[in-house]
């Protein structure tokens, strides 16, 4: 009899350190479970976001080379004396400059890719018709 009190005094001890086991690998998983949803969560909203940001540059940059174009037809239907005025009048936001060395115009525009910023636009008119781009940058709009 001694032995059965034995046996079964070991093996309870064994089936509960068992028990303790099973229940912390539960905890343990459901952790990292969690973990792994929060993560993927929000690697989704990281990736919205930039999915938002990379669609509205493109659409500046659309809306930029769609300006460019405008400009080159200015420069190709109308006479030099015309295209300061004319160039002027395609945005409300844009500059239009003589150069200091009279060799063309100097015209910037900046086109709002979102609230915090913008793509700038610096092209070279030369007196032959000659458009060159400068600058075709994204900035911030403090910048």
């Amino acid at each position: 009899m001694a032995r059965r009190n034995n046996s079964t005094t070991r093996s309870s001890i064994g089936v509960g350190v068992t028990t303790l086991v099973t229940i912390f690998m539960v905890l343990l998983l459901t952790t990292f479970s969690v973990l792994t949803l929060a993560l993927a969560r929000y690697d989704h909203n990281l990736s919205t976001l930039s999915m938002q940001a990379t669609g509205n540059y493109y659409a500046a940059d659309r809306e930029a080379c769609l300006w460019l174009t405008d400009v080159q037809s200015i420069v190709d239907a109308k006479p030099q004396s015309e295209w300061s005025n004319a160039i002027a009048d395609t945005a409300p936001s844009i500059t239009v400059k003589d150069t200091t060395d009279a060799t063309g115009l100097l015209v910037s525009q900046s086109f709002e890719i979102d609230n915090r910023s913008e793509l700038r636009v610096r092209i070279m008119i030369s007196d032959d018709g000659q458009i060159t781009i400068i600058e075709w940058r994204s900035t911030g709009v403090s910048d």
